[in-house]
């Protein structure tokens, strides 16, 4: 894999240089990740099996889309390639850090501008996507409430029945689910898709990066209802955040169904009864409030 990293860096960015140090990062619960110094310049590896390049070319596709919105940092793209037994991503190695008040509330406003960025009559991408490892259905959907009931909620209550677990009746969910939406037409937004607070961080005083995107167009508040599941989110993202575009009054009341969607997810991926207890309790709440 190595041999294949170094001629496509050659070829990539135009000079000749040794692979001098390999960093191994972690061996997370999908991917393989490295630090590497092409030379002095540092780079960033993901790697997993072959079949998975498919993948990476999907991330690499979402990145560059994201970059190209001019409104939030992204890692540059550097390469995707595969071996013998391996298929890997190649990024520029961002130097991040934790969120400071100052950066967090920095890049509140940068997240605020990517969702205001271009316009777009329609709810979905123009290919699926993965949240992850799992498939993200992302075919144009002209109401909201039809494509997040639908390609959001019932695609993961399917997935999770097919592996045993079962929260309740699928069409019912799925139209109570449909029905609270139903009068909520949320301009599209281009979202990261996935911003757990492990996918985004500061880089310097007042930047933010985000990476690990499950893009499409859609609601903007399924990317803002992310960021209080981690109670080291600092509050100032979402004081830079309303700086630019507040929010709804009634983000609050929908919150819930759009963080339904990434613990369905979590289920889906890795099981484990905490994450099963969190669907449980979202989807008890739902059918027990009128």
């Amino acid at each position: 894999m190595w041999q294949n990293i170094g001629r496509l860096l050659e070829s990539n960015l135009g000079f000749s240089a040794k692979i001098n140090e390999k960093i191994h990062l972690s061996s997370g619960d999908i991917h393989h990740t490295w630090k590497i110094y092409y030379g002095d310049t540092p780079i960033f590896v993901k790697s997993n099996l072959r079949e998975f390049l498919p993948n990476f070319k999907n991330e690499a596709e979402q990145l560059e889309m994201l970059a190209k919105s001019q409104t939030i940092r992204t890692p540059r793209v550097l390469g995707i390639g595969n071996s013998k037994d391996a298929s890997f991503l190649l990024l520029e190695f961002l130097p991040v850090q934790p969120f400071t008040p100052h950066s967090a509330y920095c890049f509140g406003q940068q997240l605020a501008k990517l969702h205001q960025w271009e316009d777009q009559p329609s709810y979905g991408f123009d290919f699926d996507t993965q949240i992850d490892t799992t498939p993200q259905l992302n075919s144009w959907e002209k109401r909201w409430n039809h494509f997040y009931s639908e390609k959001r909620i019932g695609f993961q209550l399917q997935l999770a029945s097919e592996k045993g677990m079962i929260f309740g009746d699928i069409d019912e969910i799925t139209q109570l689910i449909n029905h609270r939406l139903a009068d909520h037409t949320p301009q599209p937004s281009l979202l990261h898709g996935n911003l757990w607070p492990k996918n985004c961080a500061a880089i310097g005083q007042s930047e933010g990066t985000v990476f690990d995107p499950a893009c499409y167009w859609g609601d903007r508040e399924c990317d803002i209802a992310m960021l209080p599941l981690c109670t080291a989110v600092p509050a100032n993202i979402f004081d830079g955040y309303q700086s630019v575009w507040p929010l709804s009054d009634k983000f609050l009341s929908r919150q819930p169904i759009y963080q339904l969607y990434f613990f369905l997810n979590r289920c889906n991926l890795f099981g484990g009864e905490e994450n099963y207890l969190e669907v449980r309790k979202i989807i008890d709440d739902l059918l027990a409030t009128p």
